[in-house]
């Protein structure tokens, strides 16, 4: 028991959805009334575990019942059923500035704060001049808060929250707060809790950031936990998810633009399942067989996504003088071949981005960011992409997404018709001139200037 953090048992929290408020006032009024309501379970028998010091995360999409479950841990709502134990101090950035007093100053506030924390007057008056600092609001600091900007409150909400020392941190999508510089500082003094050894619980949309900070994900829909395991793993088990919703979208979205007035219900059928729907288009037609590279296609076929309209036949990554290798240099020419046929006429983009072993994107590009017009591909044909780019990366390995889309909203967002990750895989080796600290590192024009000789 004293290795855990935090421990969930059978969580349950129950919604009641009237018809209208009339319904919900004879109910109150008349509590023997029939009820007539229907019930909404935003949690349903949820149980997991954190222990001392795990960085964990929770993902879903909207609605899944991450924020309902992270209220219920931290008190501010109750549950349905089920049972909640946490073994620590607690600090919870979820709704920031909910306990602040409108009519008190900054210092009062966060007083305040440090009792519903249950960190001493003394304790907090310690902490009062880094948290004015970190959020950096100045002479504010001694004004009621009502008297302060949106921006003020939660810089100052979050700086609370930070600088309480807690042994358990729950985190809802609050780093988003303020400018690019606070959302900086904000990063960094969530790494110093976490390398103080507190107990994390993360929620966020964001699987980068998720494969960055967590060790573990807890993996939530409609209310119910589907999944638990590697932060990687699921990360991307949620992303191809995303992107096969994403499709599902946008093919019905083609349909209606095509038949307006006639919907089938084929479309339906054909959209259930995403990775259905890749295995059914996703042959490459008899024509074609010579153009492709069987070995690629067995070794990449349980990475594909997309509707399959368009079929990646073989990749290569090679160096300048057109050798396949999978070893390049810092800052080595590097050239992305690949070849794909058509298997239904679409006017598309092909696209490559290259991640690290964290699956952080750092370079990519496409057909149509360098200049080249949407490719009007017909059933049976066979196009060769080549990019040939530069590879400014720190030692370390790296792999090659690539895709062909068509897009659907302008710069905002795509259907795919091959998605395919983990195409090829490289490594780029340690820089023997100089030692390379970034991830990527692009020579900068340098000036000096002796301004003083005494």
């Amino acid at each position: 028991m004293e290795e855990l953090a935090i421990r969930v048992d059978h969580l349950t929290k129950t919604y009641k959805l009237y018809e209208n408020n009339k319904r919900r006032i004879i109910e109150g009024l008349f509590p023997f009334a029939k009820p007539k309501y229907k019930e909404f379970n935003a949690l349903d028998d949820v149980s997991f575990q954190v222990k001392k010091g795990e960085i964990v995360g929770i993902i879903g999409r909207n609605g899944s019942g991450k924020s309902t479950m992270l209220k219920i841990i931290t008190g501010v709502l109750n549950a349905s059923a089920g049972s909640v134990m946490v073994n620590g101090r607690i600090s919870a950035l979820l709704e920031l500035g909910a306990g602040f007093n409108p009519e008190y100053t900054g210092v009062e506030n966060i007083y305040l704060s440090g009792t519903l924390n249950r960190v001493t007057r003394e304790e907090m008056g310690k902490r009062i001049d880094d948290i004015a600092d970190f959020a950096g609001i100045g002479d504010f600091i001694d004004q009621p808060v009502k008297n302060y900007s949106s921006g003020m409150y939660v810089r100052l909400a979050f700086a609370v929250a930070v600088y309480s020392d807690p042994d358990i941190l729950i985190v809802d999508e609050a780093l988003s707060v303020g400018d690019a510089a606070f959302q900086a500082k904000c990063m960094a003094r969530m790494h110093q809790i976490m390398n103080s050894g507190a107990t994390v619980l993360f929620v966020t949309h964001d699987m980068n950031t998720v494969k960055r900070l967590c060790q573990r994900c807890i993996y939530l829909e409609d209310g119910i936990k589907i999944m638990e395991g590697p932060a990687e793993e699921l990360a991307d088990i949620y992303l191809r998810k995303i992107r096969a919703n994403m499709n599902e979208e946008h093919l019905k979205i083609e349909e209606q633009e095509q038949n307006q007035e006639n919907i089938s219900a084929k479309t339906d059928e054909e959209t259930d399942d995403a990775q259905t729907v890749v295995h059914k288009k996703a042959e490459a037609p008899e024509l074609v067989k010579k153009y492709m590279n069987p070995v690629f296609m067995k070794k990449t076929e349980r990475f594909l996504e997309g509707t399959g309209s368009v079929v990646f036949l073989d990749m290569k990554l090679m160096n300048e003088k057109g050798e396949e290798i999978i070893s390049f240099e810092y800052d080595q020419e590097i050239r992305i071949w690949t070849r794909l046929v058509v298997n239904e006429d679409a006017e598309f983009v092909v696209a490559y981005h290259i991640r690290d072993d964290k699956s952080t994107e750092l370079l990519g590009s496409s057909t149509k960011m360098e200049g080249k017009d949407l490719i009007s591909g017909k059933r049976g044909e066979v196009y060769d992409i080549e990019f040939v780019t530069r590879l400014p990366l720190v030692e370390g390995n790296y792999n090659v997404t690539i895709l062909a889309s068509k897009p659907v909203i302008k710069n905002r967002s795509a259907l795919f018709l091959a998605y395919m990750e983990n195409a090829a895989v490289f490594s780029v080796a340690e820089n023997q001139r100089d030692k390379l600290w970034d991830k990527v590192y692009i020579p900068n024009n340098v000036n000096i200037e002796k301004v003083r000789t005494d």
